[in-house]
């Protein structure tokens, strides 16, 4: 009986130090990167952030708060706030404050290491990544399609991407302006679907609705990526 129990024991003490090691090597593989983006005057500003050649992405709060998972000492942020595009090399940094400054037309920032972010742990990270906020759709899957046009790859991907009275819908979304057609960007700039080739396109993202792109952003957004120059050459090889 005795033996029975000093087996058991030593089976429970395996199990522990093998759930205890999980637990650690979860904990690194998960480590939370905490970012706050404000202006001079310390009001937060809504931004969506993209880690740059991934499809990790996230959205910082009215605070200027957000969290990410797993951020690499090499990575690339990308900060896009409407009219300004920031990027910021991580470079082995745990946390990052940002502070953004305007003079004019002139604008700059700074981008520190905080103590105090990397202290909240996951508490940012919390509700503030986002991978399913938006529907990423690839270039190469959308020429799988077989569509002849952006349009129509766009909808056979993304079924609620329709046309309403002649006019180019989010069926999620309650149209609040005179308008419902979704606010389209590509490379930043304003435009019509129709004006892009399929054959051009690296990436499509459908946001469901934003108020971070202003009155237009609330019947939803289409971000588009075109391809530089080297990639579209690869893509034709």
């Amino acid at each position: 009986m005795s033996e029975e129990i000093s087996i058991f024991q030593g089976m429970r003490r395996i199990f522990t130090l093998f759930v205890a090691l999980f637990v650690v090597a979860t904990a690194d593989a998960q480590e939370p990167f905490n970012g706050r983006i404000t202006n001079i005057e310390g009001k937060g500003i809504k931004a969506r952030i993209v880690v740059k050649d991934s499809d990790k992405r996230t959205f910082s709060d009215g605070k200027g708060r957000f969290g990410l998972t797993d951020i690499e000492a090499d990575d690339v942020l990308m900060i896009i706030s409407r009219r300004d595009t920031m990027t910021i090399p991580v470079e082995g940094r745990k946390s990052i404050d940002i502070v953004c400054l305007r003079e004019g037309e002139s604008f700059s920032f700074r981008a520190e290491e905080s103590e105090e972010l990397m202290n909240y742990g996951f508490g940012y990270v919390k509700r503030r990544e986002s991978t399913d906020y938006s529907s990423g759709i690839s270039g190469d899957r959308l020429r799988a399609t077989g569509a002849k046009s952006l349009v129509d790859a766009i909808q056979m991907c993304y079924p609620g991407l329709r046309y309403i009275n002649g006019e180019l819908c989010l069926l999620t979304q309650n149209s609040i302006s005179s308008s419902s057609s979704p606010l389209i960007l590509c490379d930043g700039m304003e435009t019509n679907l129709d004006l892009i080739s399929l054959y051009d396109v690296k990436s499509v993202e459908i946001i469901k609705g934003s108020n971070m792109y202003g009155f237009r952003g609330v019947n939803g957004v289409i971000l588009i990526t075109t391809m530089d120059a080297k990639e579209a050459l690869n893509k034709s090889r």
